[in-house]
């Protein structure tokens, strides 16, 4: 399960993604997962928000806060691993399930 939102401030601002955790089992497991986190999550920016919207589209998740002086948007996704180089075992298993 990953975010992806702005992060650092002023001129170091960037769009970051970041891993918020890993589920062993099927999709529709790492997405019910991904739903029961989406709601409870703080962003980065802004610090103070004035109002949180959060939107779905299918497995996807878009939260839009407002800021008092603009507004920021993260993104949430369920992403399947296919690779780690500090985690080899886990590319060995997936090219052996895809061959």
């Amino acid at each position: 399960m990953v975010v992806e939102e702005t992060v650092g401030v002023g001129r170091d601002r960037t769009w970051g993604s970041k891993v918020l955790g890993e589920v062993e089992g099927t999709r529709e497991e790492a997405v019910a997962e991904l739903r029961r986190i989406v709601p409870t999550y703080t962003p980065e920016h802004p610090m103070n928000s004035r109002r949180q919207t959060l939107l779905r589209d299918g497995d996807t998740y878009l939260l839009i806060s407002q800021g008092s002086m603009r507004d920021y948007h993260c993104v949430f996704k369920v992403w399947e691993m296919l690779w780690d180089s500090k985690r080899p075992e886990v590319q060995a298993e997936r090219l052996t399930e895809d061959g």
